[in-house]
């Protein structure tokens, strides 16, 4: 019965991520088209393309962890369950991967950057000042945006042209 119920909360968890990341009641259309890849993928279960960005489709990856884990008013962080594995399969992939905690009781999401620099262990705390807000929805897709401006990329040539 437990296996049963992981299985729908983390089902759940990738709804709630979808519907909050299309989210356009502050804006005037949703900034992200998520794509759900389903769960034979290792590292990651979004791909995600940024929307009204002129001439380029950005995109990040995700990795969803739904809990049921207490979460009250007074609590700095949202348990989730990772693994190091996890996080460095994320840090091989090229682009920007969060790792989204999902707190599939009061449907909220928490989310952290899987970047060079941070530690290869597990992430078993997310911050709560990181919720998916409209607020950090705006400032993600502000940070995803920039980081493909800085970054060319398509190959300027190819053997096959």
């Amino acid at each position: 019965m437990a296996a049963k119920l992981r299985e729908v909360t983390g089902w759940r968890g990738e709804k709630i991520i979808e519907l909050l990341l299309t989210d356009r009641l502050d804006f005037p259309e949703p900034l992200f088209r998520p794509g759900f890849l389903g769960d034979k993928w290792p590292a990651i279960d979004f791909y995600v393309e940024l929307t009204a960005v002129r001439g380029k489709r950005p995109y990040f990856f995700v990795q969803a962890k739904a809990t049921t884990s207490e979460l009250t008013e007074r609590s700095t962080n949202i348990k989730i369950s990772s693994k190091k594995k996890d996080i460095d399969r994320l840090l091989r992939i090229p682009g920007p991967t969060y790792i989204f905690g999902v707190h599939e009781p009061s449907q909220r999401v928490f989310f952290r950057s899987v970047h060079t620099g941070i530690s290869v262990k597990a992430i078993t705390r997310i911050p709560v000042s990181y919720e998916l807000t409209s607020i950090n929805l705006q400032k993600l897709h502000d940070e995803v945006r920039d980081y493909w401006k800085t970054t060319n990329h398509k190959p300027t040539s190819s053997i096959f042209a």
